[in-house]
């Protein structure tokens, strides 16, 4: 790799054991005495505060107890506490044959020296670094004269603290705090033997990271990487402490993917070992320790320009850099060929790993033995240890083949038991439809699934189609959108099955389901992205589906075709997608007659309705309302409400719609009366808890229609019986739900409060209408929603144009001008019958007649 690198430099000459005795002689063997002090700086006062810092030196602490060391600890030190326990301890390490310090917590690297922050630093601290500031090297100087091994932990590289460019005020002069990490001592304190200090065997600092970068401080509430690895290998049996440090600086490397680097600068004139005895030895658990560690060390000696290759190829594939190294093993890539062979060679063992990775079993298993085994497999695996993990699939796999025996005698008849369990849970879901409780309907298809998918995927494939179904059911009926999102993907599964064949057209046929369930999502939401996905889904079917090879589902295609293009009609405006939606209504009724398909003609007969209605004011009004109404009077001789009472209630709220727009436009109050029958008669049906977003529908247009009859004078408390029904649709199509319809209500309730203004001359009961207009404005866009934008436009300049009229305030003329200038546009774009253009015409100059009063 380029770049620094761990530098670790053992004379071996002799070998000493910390828990244990020298072992260099009989005469020599006696028990070794280690200190350590522990310090982790996590709340600084000023500083930025690091939050592993104090979990790091607590768990370190406890480790080295545990080897047998003297250890104590200072957590969240001041300069003073710090000075304090740093000169008891080197006074401690003077009777000692081993002092370990370990520290965490912000670093700094002035003019050649590391120096320790304790937590009540701040900037001042820079200035007189003698007395706020930790250097190490003399830390380091005093406890070579007093122990024959001084070992320093730094786990201490982490970003400057201090602001950018500080200078620190060094005994050499000033000197830039470096912006990252520490660096090698080259301060004034001399690191060679004081006189009189006993017999150096040397000392060993060891740093988070390599000189001038910055270490990582792990996730929060965890321990640093570094800090994780001296963790995991310091209590290493058998292992010299130079190949313990190696390890620990290889496990950062691979568990950082590369972007950690620690560092070690070390002389020992003796092999120290740690750790003889507090780690077990022997079994599955040791032989994954063993495995990994021998690892690292294979790591370490990888040459730097292999390095980098591995590397660059994990990344590349994505995949750990540890199980790539012990991949290689597996794989017996043979190191010693060119770069160009070797980087083929690792390439395949990335791609092989990666596969691996992804086609983990995650399933549960119930067997103890196997969940053992696997267990251990996958540890080794995660640990890079791939040979040894194979040992444990192929023992898994032994034991698998016992259990495989035993299951195949006692599968003589599970065939007919699955079965019979997944008729038990479709007929629940039957049963719970009958009911309105599409969820469980939705749950136990699922289940029945479950047990028919490995005995029979064609009847498999049509419970997961049914599951789809039941949750299109419960998003449209109940008003829930993740229950839509989640029957789209349902739909996506079911296209993927292997009984897919039992649909004519394959993904075609289910393609036709999953477009309905997109097209009741698109309607729950602002913009077209979701009906022109949905358009696309059926033109595409339509390829598939000819009126002559399969004239049932072309006609089904068409009639899905026609109600996305209304909805696109809706959202995008114009007539010409209403007349696309008519077109397609009508292709389907060559099939669906009433003579042969009633219920399906019906059905036509209900959306011909819908889009004579929505063509409305776009051309002749009263003909394409006449027209409308007589289309749902025809659909009604079929769906009754004794036969098809869900089908009849649609119906009927779609009639009344239009009998209340043909009332609206030839003030025919008669037609009014009976619109408002027909809401009260569908809400009989229709109730809350059954079909909640239906009734809330419902009590929308109910309100609407009072509306119009309230400004006809011929019901004195209609306007408060229309905010009161707008207010029940609230409770129901909230803003998150439905944030289209919810604007929509709440342009009705601002129509409501502007009647009752102009019933009682109320200026602030148009200021009240107008907040509302306002608010639907914040979800209805012009390029989203053109129409109802327009209109929402035009009665907000009217109310505008109502409150300057009575306070001559010349702000809210000109907004009305606006309001409806921008109102006149839209309905130009549209294409509006010419009729709307004299209504503009007029308001207009009434702003301007009020406008000149206002001078």
């Amino acid at each position: 790799m380029a770049g620094w690198h761990r530098v670790i430099v053992f004379a071996a000459l002799l070998l000493m054991q910390l828990l244990l005795a020298w072992p260099a002689s009989a005469e020599d063997a006696r028990p070794l005495r280690g200190v350590a002090l522990v310090i982790g700086e996590s709340r600084y006062e000023s500083l930025p505060a690091l939050p592993n810092p104090a979990n790091d030196a607590r768990a370190v602490a406890q480790l080295l107890g545990s080897l047998g060391f003297e250890v104590s600890s200072i957590p969240d030190g001041d300069g003073p506490r710090l000075a304090r326990g740093l000169k008891h301890f080197v006074e401690d390490a003077a009777g000692a044959d081993v002092a370990l310090l370990y520290y965490s917590g912000h670093g700094i690297e002035a003019g050649g020296e590391n120096y320790l922050v304790p937590v009540e630093a701040d900037a001042s601290s820079l200035s007189d670094p003698a007395n706020r500031l930790v250097p190490v090297s003399a830390l380091l100087a005093q406890l070579k004269a007093s122990v024959p091994v001084a070992i320093v932990l730094l786990d201490a590289c982490r970003t400057n603290p201090f602001p950018p460019g500080a200078t620190l005020a060094a005994p050499s002069g000033a000197a830039t705090v470096a912006a990252a990490g520490l660096d090698l001592a080259r301060g004034a304190a001399p690191l060679a033997d004081a006189s009189g200090a006993p017999q150096s065997l040397g000392e060993v600092i060891g740093f988070a990271a390599e000189p001038g970068h910055a270490a990582l401080d792990g996730e929060p509430g965890g321990n640093s990487p570094y800090t994780a690895a001296l963790l995991k290998h310091l209590a290493a049996g058998g292992f010299a402490f130079g190949d313990v440090m190696t390890m620990v600086a290889e496990e950062v490397y691979v568990k950082t993917g590369g972007r950690q680097l620690p560092w070690t600068n070390a002389s020992l004139r003796r092999l120290l070992y740690f750790g003889q005895a507090p780690e077990e030895t022997g079994g599955d658990e040791a032989s994954i320790r063993s495995e990994r560690r021998k690892l690292l060390l294979t790591i370490a000696a990888t040459p730097a320009e292999q390095r980098s290759m591995v590397e660059t190829v994990a990344a590349q594939n994505e995949v750990p850099l540890d199980q790539l190294y012990g991949m290689l093993g597996a794989l017996r890539v043979d190191t010693s060929s060119g770069p160009g062979d070797l980087q083929a060679q690792l390439a395949a063992g990335a791609r092989k790993l990666r596969e691996i990775l992804a086609q983990h079993d995650t399933e549960t298993r119930q067997d103890p033995e196997l969940i053992r085994l696997s267990g251990l497999a996958d540890r080794a695996q995660s640990e890079g240890a791939i040979q040894l993990a194979l040992t444990f699939r192929a023992r898994a796999s032994a034991r698998a083949e016992e259990i495989d025996k035993q299951l195949d005698e006692a599968e003589a008849n599970i065939r007919q038991r699955r079965l019979e369990l997944a008729d038990t849970f479709a007929d629940h879901a039957r049963t719970a439809i009958l009911n309105f409780d599409y969820r469980t309907a939705a749950r136990r298809y699922e289940d029945a699934f479950r047990q028919a998918e490995r005995w029979d995927p064609k009847t498999a494939f049509i419970y997961k189609i049914f599951e789809a179904d039941a949750l299109t059911d419960q998003g449209m009926i109940k008003g829930e959108n993740a229950a839509l999102s989640e029957a789209v993907d349902v739909y996506e599964a079911a296209k993927l099955l292997p009984g897919v064949t039992v649909f004519t057209g394959g993904p075609a046929g289910v393609a036709i389901n999953e477009g309905i369930t997109l097209t009741a999502l698109a309607a729950r939401e602002n913009g077209t992205a979701r009906v022109e996905q949905a358009i696309e889904v059926y033109e595409d079917a339509l390829k598939i589906f000819t009126r002559k090879r399969t004239p049932a589902l072309w006609a089904t295609v068409l009639i899905n075709l026609g109600n996305a293009y209304d909805l696109m009609g809706q959202r995008a405006g114009g007539a010409a997608y209403y007349a696309k939606a008519m077109e397609a209504f009508r292709q389907a009724t060559k099939v669906y007659t009433k003579k042969t398909n009633p219920d399906e003609w019906a059905g036509l007969q209900n959306n011909i309705g819908n889009e004579f209605t929505a063509l409305g004011d776009g051309g002749d009004a009263r003909k394409n309302y006449t027209a409308a109404i007589e289309a749902f009077h025809a659909a009604l001789t079929v769906w009754t409400r004794d036969k098809v009472p869900m089908q009849w209630a649609m119906a009927l709220g779609n009639l009344a719609v239009s009998l209340q727009k043909l009332g609206d436009i030839t003030d025919d109050t008669e037609k009014l009366e009976e619109s408002r029958a027909a809401f009260q008669d569908v809400l009989e049906f229709r109730t809350r808890q059954t079909q909640p977003v239906d009734w809330a529908n419902t009590q929308n247009n109910l309100g609407s229609v009072l509306l119009s009859l309230g400004q006809r004078g011929k019901c004195p408390d209609c306007f408060t019986q229309a905010i009161a029904a707008f207010d029940k649709a609230h409770e129901v199509i909230t803003r998150k739900l439905d944030p289209f319809t919810w604007a929509t209500i709440t342009y009705n309730q601002g129509r409501a409060y502007r009647f009752i203004g102009d019933a009682e001359n109320s200026v602030p009961l148009y200021r009240k209408a107008l907040e509302q207009m306002d608010l639907a404005l914040t979800e209805l866009k012009r390029d989203k929603s053109p129409v109802i934008w327009g209109k929402t436009h035009s009665v907000r300049g009217e109310i505008l144009l109502a409150i300057g009229t009575r306070t001559h305030d010349r702000a809210s003329l000109l907004a009305a001008r606006d309001a409806f200038i921008a109102a006149r546009d839209i309905f130009r774009e549209q294409h509006y019958s010419s009729g709307f253009e004299g209504f503009y015409k007029k308001e207009l100059d009434l702003v301007e007649q009020q406008l000149a009063r206002a001078k």
